[in-house]
């Protein structure tokens, strides 16, 4: 749970709100919850969450990561749905837990 910590602390920027028998995060106006949980299965395809953006914000990140933390990078950013009003750029990262987090930026984000 430790290196998960300062992976959600120290990469994505979040800050810690709880600790004890679990770690409360906030990642831009989101908690997650991490609880030691030895029976998981983080092989499975859809153990994901998800983080919109605005592209400037996703854009800062991106480069952090990058620079930084590249070997957490699982796919490289890329660009979906172009020319249309949903157009972002998204990647997807692997957390110490070995769960997927989309990171998506938006070019319009409501």
């Amino acid at each position: 749970m430790e290196e998960s910590k300062e992976f959600y602390r120290d990469v994505m920027g979040a800050g810690i709100t709880y600790e004890g028998d679990y770690i409360n995060i906030d990642l831009y106006g989101t908690q997650i919850t991490l609880k030691e949980n030895p029976e998981i299965n983080v092989d499975l395809p859809d153990l994901h969450f998800g983080v919109n953006l605005p592209l400037n914000k996703f854009k800062e990140l991106e480069k952090k990561i990058s620079r930084s933390y590249s070997k957490w990078i699982h796919t490289p950013v890329h660009t979906v749905d172009k020319g249309t009003e949903m157009e972002r750029q998204k990647m997807y990262l692997s957390c110490p837990s070995g769960y997927l987090i989309e990171v998506k930026g938006y070019k319009e984000l409501s």
